[in-house]
């Protein structure tokens, strides 16, 4: 619907900047306009491209001041069944394949959902390519821990500002128009609850305008990972304590308007967090690569205090979250601990010795010369440690599969013991949120009066709720908005007058 955000890249290792909205003050009138958006991020980009593709008069709305929503600050990646990467990489998959893996770690996910948009990724890649002009690693890929293969296609410029740019530009080159600093307050309906149109405040000047759609109104006004209340009230672990990966328009007013009206809003309690953050740095950061590629994957998490492992770390993100949160409760503070061969060979393409250097330089990583420094300056019980980087270490040596806490031990895998040692602290943050407006397979936005389409609106995005469920399966959410993103944008320039019956679900 209306409304858009988000500021410049807050991921210390990235140099992307995203651009700033032309300076337009949104008009004091009515506008009668024949369709209408919601914000700048990719949900909202691919939806007001479509429409205009479609003939349909398109005005995006966005609260922030520019472009690119938590897609701009995102890492660029996503995932994609049957790239031609992978087909060079030799890695077989399929849409099967992956809409199995989303509903195992989602585990109430919508399999309607979940299967077309494993249906559609091949096809939105390609789309990205072709129409867009996005350019994508042509020899590598990332694997999410949750992943039965590696999919994530990783955009060429290294952030999510390499496709939010292109969707942009091609929305103007189309015609659409976009007004800054406009909060949506409130949607209008008629007295037949069909969408008229949308209420916003002008940030600036406080003004309230009225913008009438004649076709359809798309929301995706994103999450709301950065409205604490909110989210609180949704999960009362996640209190102001726990930062936020997400920009700070990251705000649940728009999901509020859609509920006044009637719309059903379901898994609010699904909220996804990273459980690698540096509580040193601000938003996502880029710390979080050293604590899961290198300490993550090579390494080890223990507590401070008692120098113990305390998870898995290549388990689910879930069941990592909770663990990290059952320490912060306990308020224990959480090392992650690498040694020179985890950070000389990262688990990543993308993620470097050269990237772990420059954390060293910026203060978010500290290395040591030995182990016995590195537990002294941290106040760490040293033969702790000790025990358990030899109860790693035999495990490897002894071509254990797993060692004692679960984790997969890695064909190719080396001991602990190589000097200089490197630690950072680690937390959790909110990453994304898996619950918001029900949406059926037309990206139409359901009653939770009826189960049936509120005529006239559509959403697409974070702010809809029931693909990812109880857990996030990562690199899947630039994916999901540009499938549904597209969709609402066709569905709604269509107008069609028959929106009674909901598409299936299930």
């Amino acid at each position: 619907m209306p409304h858009l955000r988000r500021g410049r890249c807050q991921a210390p290792l990235s140099r992307n900047r995203l651009r700033e909205l032309p300076g337009k003050s949104p008009r004091s009138s009515r506008n009668g306009c024949r369709r209408r958006d919601r914000w700048l991020g990719r949900a909202g980009l691919a939806a007001a491209v479509e429409a205009r593709k479609a003939g349909r008069s398109v005005i995006v709305l966005e609260k922030m001041g520019s472009i690119g929503g938590n897609s701009g600050i995102s890492q660029g990646l996503m995932s994609v069944p049957g790239t031609p990467v992978q087909e060079k990489l030799g890695i077989h998959d399929s849409p099967d394949l992956f809409a199995a893996d989303m509903l195992k770690e989602s585990y109430c996910g919508h399999p309607g959902r979940v299967r077309l948009m494993a249906e559609k990724a091949l096809e939105t890649y390609q789309w990205t390519e072709e129409e867009l002009g996005v350019s994508w690693k042509p020899d590598h890929l990332e694997k999410e821990i949750e992943a039965s293969v590696a999919r994530a296609a990783v955009i060429g410029s290294g952030s999510g500002a390499g496709l939010i740019i292109p969707l942009y530009e091609r929305a103007r080159a189309l015609g659409a128009r976009f007004e800054a600093g406009m909060r949506v307050e409130r949607i209008i309906t008629n007295p037949k609850g069909v969408v008229l149109g949308v209420l916003a405040r002008n940030v600036r000047s406080g003004a309230l305008m009225r913008f009438r759609a004649r076709f359809g109104v798309v929301l995706a006004a994103g999450g709301f990972g950065a409205d604490i209340d909110f989210r609180e009230f949704c999960n009362p672990r996640l209190s102001e304590r726990v930062g936020t990966t997400t920009q700070p328009g990251s705000t649940s007013e728009v999901l509020r308007a859609a509920a006044k009206i009637g719309a059903w809003i379901i898994h609010l309690q699904y909220i996804s967090c990273i459980p690698d953050a540096n509580p040193d740095e601000k938003g996502w950061g880029s710390c979080w690569q050293f604590t899961r590629y290198c300490a993550g994957a090579q390494g080890i998490w223990v507590e401070r205090n008692t120098g113990r492992r305390f998870t898995n770390e290549m388990g689910s993100a879930a069941d990592r979250t909770n663990a990290v949160f059952d320490a912060l409760r306990e308020e224990k503070d959480l090392i992650a601990i690498a040694d020179a061969r985890a950070v000389r060979h990262p688990r990543s393409g993308i993620f470097t010795e050269e990237d772990v250097k420059t954390l060293v330089a910026r203060g978010y990583v500290t290395e040591f010369d030995t182990l016995e420094s590195l537990a002294d300056e941290l106040e760490m019980p040293l033969e702790s440690l000790r025990q358990e980087i030899e109860a790693y270490s035999q495990a490897v040596q002894r071509g254990d599969p797993y060692d004692r806490m679960g984790r997969r031990i890695e064909k190719g895998a080396e001991p602990m013991g190589e000097a200089p040692w490197y630690a950072a602290p680690l937390t959790a943050k909110v990453l994304s949120c898996s619950g918001g407006i029900a949406i059926d397979l037309r990206a139409r936005v359901l009653s939770v009066e009826n189960d049936r389409p509120i005529p006239h609106l559509y959403a697409a995005g974070e702010i809809t709720g029931g693909l990812h469920g109880v857990g996030y399966l990562g690199s899947c959410g630039l994916l999901d908005a540009l499938v549904f993103g597209r969709i609402a944008g066709r569905e709604a320039a269509k107008h069609e007058k028959d929106q009674t019956e909901a598409s299936a679900l299930l």
